[in-house]
């Protein structure tokens, strides 16, 4: 608990120290998601499957926003059985201009994720995720992202991780 509640004031801190409202953006991702889990049922599991993500952002300054979306992660199969994953996020990211368009991103924030398991039912939980990546601006409102987002499961009396490797394209108004 202690670790959501730093995550959801470093999350505030960020919004609190914003000069200015850059906009709103809206986005979405695709990419492989690698399941850390246990092996469904103790036999053998599939750990990797397609994956998406959808988002909503604010930008507070040009380096400072938050944002906050869906990601679905697919579904991990073995004989025995299979686990589906997704859930809601909110996170604040940062954005460190490289020059020539390139920025690097760096993000942190809370997930609410949902395991759906074939042997134990489903369930819910609340925990961190963070992650960090490069962005190419194309111009003053589309850009390309390249991420790694690291994603805890609090659910199912499991802690799990699922990395989450995407290319997405953000689009400011």
């Amino acid at each position: 608990m202690k670790t959501i509640v730093r995550a959801l004031t470093a999350t505030a801190l960020l919004a609190a120290f914003a000069a200015h409202a850059e906009g709103l953006s809206i986005g979405g991702s695709i990419g492989e998601s690698h399941w850390k889990g246990d092996d469904v049922g103790g036999v053998a599991t599939d750990r990797k499957d397609t994956s998406y993500k959808l988002y909503g952002g604010y930008g507070f300054t040009p380096n400072l926003g938050v944002e906050l979306g869906y990601a679905n992660f697919g579904k991990f199969s073995s004989g025995a059985g299979s686990v589906k994953a997704d859930g809601l996020y909110l996170d604040g990211v940062g954005t460190l201009p490289l020059g020539a368009g390139f920025s690097a991103l760096g993000r942190v924030g809370v997930f609410n994720g949902k395991l759906d398991s074939s042997l134990a039912g489903s369930d819910r939980g609340t925990n961190v995720k963070v992650g960090a990546g490069l962005q190419y601006d194309f111009n003053a409102n589309t850009a390309l992202r390249a991420e790694w987002e690291r994603y805890r499961f609090d659910a199912l009396d499991t802690k799990t991780n699922t990395d989450l490797y995407s290319i997405g394209v953000n689009y400011r108004f």
